[in-house]
């Protein structure tokens, strides 16, 4: 996302606008603010709904099928089906997000679980069949689709551009001093833009099963499924309006996406001709979905977040939500106490995310860093003590700091990956989360056979210490930012897959 035009930068000395510029980090009314903006506000409520609705899908599963008298074990292959579409497409929708317009891939995958679980509410009766399997995996393909696409849509959305219009001309360079005040100030708005969404996402992740649990259980499966399709469709009404001017610009003359640097040259000459030949073949959907995992390989602090990421999740994160209510359990304590400090985490993710969108400056990697260290002392705290107070207290600080770290992250990703790659970048982080999560689960239940709890506990909270304290020692990781440290102005953004 391009900055003002020169004129509206280089204004008086004493413009309200160009002080603004000179936060590094936003305060907190930004939040606030944020909201004033309509179509913000817009995308927040669609999204906000949505997130409820995504709760409805399972409580309805699970209801029917515990009537209906149906095995365990095909209730979870109903759940397998949802993840393996959402695992198996999630890079290749980056890679459409990048080809099309975001916004109407958004509301499409809004729309379509619209009719999916139109379908659900009124030609399923309740056995686990057919219908309910494809519904599934529609439902699965359409997250594919809308986790991305929100991470692209907002900051476009808040700029009040086009992609082409905010690329345009200028009337000429802008100063140094001003271009880095605009600079610090896109920054900061578009932080604290994710911790909100990321924070709301949160609140309705708590709030959406229980409302769906009531509503299931007090007016029955099919009312749940009209129920969800409602919010859908709401969801997609709003994505619809926020984007209006996005689309309507991609509609001018100009194209609606700039070239992109995954695809050869649109115009090559042809042996033994004066002019230029066809056009070379687009390159193909697989080959455009790769460039999201390249990009995040060749920024060296991107590289180095995302390796320590999957450390953790596969060697910590995961052997450790195996290990913890077995380790509860075996202590004398009630699954209770299991729900009550994984709520506890959740609120913490809520708030987490709030602070995260307040993270900036030059060591804001370090910030984030320092945060994720917290999760490490979560890992730890049922080991060190029983306390329900303390255990409470380290499982907030522990879904604050990972929280606040993944919505710094994924601000740093957007400023230093091309916007032609945005799609493809936020899905191909999405994707190293997402399929490191059930790999760290199966270590998990394989150490079980050979370690207690205990040590397992005591291994993942040391892991995370260490290897998040190691990858501080990067300069570039602890900015979260390829630009050197003493540039006035951040490093101009080049194409990182032809090299």
């Amino acid at each position: 996302m391009a900055g003002p035009p020169t004129g509206a930068v280089t204004c008086c000395v004493q413009c309200p606008a160009r002080s603004a510029r000179k936060v590094s980090r936003p305060p907190v009314g930004i939040y606030f603010r944020l909201f004033r903006h309509r179509r913000f506000a817009g995308l927040c409520s669609g999204q906000i709904v949505s997130l409820i609705g995504d709760a409805f899908f399972p409580i309805i599963v699970v209801v029917a099928a515990a009537k209906a008298g149906t095995p365990a074990e095909t209730i979870g292959a109903v759940f397998a089906a949802r993840f393996v579409a959402l695992g198996g497409v999630v890079l290749f929708s980056g890679a459409l997000l990048d080809r099309f317009d975001p916004v109407r891939a958004a509301v499409v995958a809004d729309s379509t679980r619209v009719v999916a679980l139109a379908v659900l509410a009124f030609a399923w009766d309740g056995r686990l069949d057919a219908v309910v399997v494809a519904v599934a995996v529609l439902v699965g393909l359409c997250e594919a689709v809308s986790e991305p696409a929100l991470l692209v849509i907002a900051p476009r959305v808040l700029d009040g551009r086009s992609p082409t219009a905010a690329a345009g001309p200028t009337e000429g360079p802008a100063p140094a001093e001003d271009a880095k005040d605009a600079k610090d100030a896109e920054d900061a708005e578009v932080t604290a833009a994710y911790g909100l969404l990321e924070g709301l996402r949160n609140v309705s992740g708590m709030v959406g099963p229980t409302l769906a649990a009531a509503v299931v259980a007090g007016l029955g499966s099919s009312a749940g499924a009209v129920l969800a399709a409602v919010t859908f469709g709401l969801s997609a009404v709003a994505t619809r309006w926020a984007g209006a001017h996005l689309v309507a610009g991609s509609r001018s003359g100009a194209p609606a996406q700039k070239p992109d640097p995954a695809r050869a040259e649109p115009e090559t000459p042809r042996p033994g001709s004066d002019g230029p030949g066809e056009p070379e073949p687009e390159p193909s959907l697989l080959h455009s979905a790769l460039q999201g995992l390249i990009v995040l390989w060749r920024i060296p602090w991107l590289r180095s977040v995302q390796l320590l990421a999957v450390i953790h999740v596969v060697f910590a994160v995961g052997p450790w939500m195996v290990a913890l209510p077995v380790f509860l359990v075996e202590g004398g304590h009630s699954a209770t106490l299991y729900g009550f400090v994984l709520g506890a985490f959740a609120i913490g993710n809520a708030v987490g995310a709030l602070v995260g969108g307040r993270i900036g400056g030059p060591r804001r990697g370090l910030y984030a860093l320092a945060l994720l260290a917290l999760y490490g002392l979560t890992v730890l705290a049922p080991v060190a003590s029983g306390s329900l107070v303390l255990l409470t207290v380290a499982f907030v600080a522990g879904g604050i700091g990972q929280q606040a770290f993944d919505v710094a992250k994924m601000t740093g990703l957007r400023r230093d990956v091309p916007e032609e790659l945005h799609g493809r970048a936020f899905s191909a982080d999405f994707f190293f989360s997402f399929a490191s999560l059930p790999l760290g689960q199966l270590l998990g239940a394989a150490l079980l056979r050979f370690a207690d709890p205990r040590t397992i506990m005591l291994w993942g909270g040391a892991l995370v210490l260490v290897s998040t304290a190691a990858v501080t020692l990067r300069p570039d990781v602890r900015r979260f930012s390829s630009a050197p440290a003493a540039a006035s102005v951040p490093a101009a953004q080049t194409p990182l897959v032809e090299r």
